[in-house]
């Protein structure tokens, strides 16, 4: 019998972990509740400034913002993530809830990921596609990816990270 290839057949090599291949994948629900944390964290730091500059009030009473000041707050926000989860995401490749739950965001060819693909893509990007009509319902499908074989959501697979359990010490 004749032994042959078949060039339409699914690869059977097994994705790669970035530069440490042997460190495990971080788990769904240590991811889960890692996000959770750094929401809650931007909630803190965020929820008083909305509170407090009277645009929770407006709202309230049914006004509607205006391109100018949803704009202005969400670059606040940026600015809020920035300062409070930018040393360890350039720095360690985490944020405060991946670092207190011992996980790191790693490159799917090497350990470090670039400045532009950790924040640019990971977070800047699913920040304003979550600010458009319709095309925010891509935020619905982001989380779900994470039920895959891989466990990489959407914005893992675009910057082309993953998220690792971090190596101890």
């Amino acid at each position: 019998m004749k032994d042959y290839t078949n060039p339409y057949q699914t690869p059977d090599a097994q994705p790669s972990t970035g530069a440490d291949s042997t460190a495990p994948l971080a788990g769904r629900g240590q991811r889960l509740a890692g996000a959770l944390i750094d929401g809650l964290i931007g909630m803190a730091l965020i929820g008083p400034l909305f509170y407090f500059s009277g645009t929770w009030e407006a709202l309230m009473q049914g006004q509607v913002m205006d391109l100018s000041t949803t704009l202005t707050w969400f670059i606040v926000g940026e600015v809020a993530f920035l300062a409070v989860q930018g040393y360890l995401l350039f720095n360690r490749q985490q944020t405060i809830g991946k670092w207190l739950l011992n996980m790191k965001i790693v490159g799917m060819e090497q350990d470090a990921v670039p400045a532009g693909k950790l924040y640019g893509v990971r977070y800047l990007l699913m920040h304003v596609i979550a600010q458009i009509p319709v095309l925010n319902l891509v935020m619905i499908i982001d989380p779900l990816l994470i039920f895959r074989k891989d466990k990489r959501c959407l914005h893992d697979l675009l910057a082309g990270t993953q998220v690792i359990e971090a190596p101890k010490g």
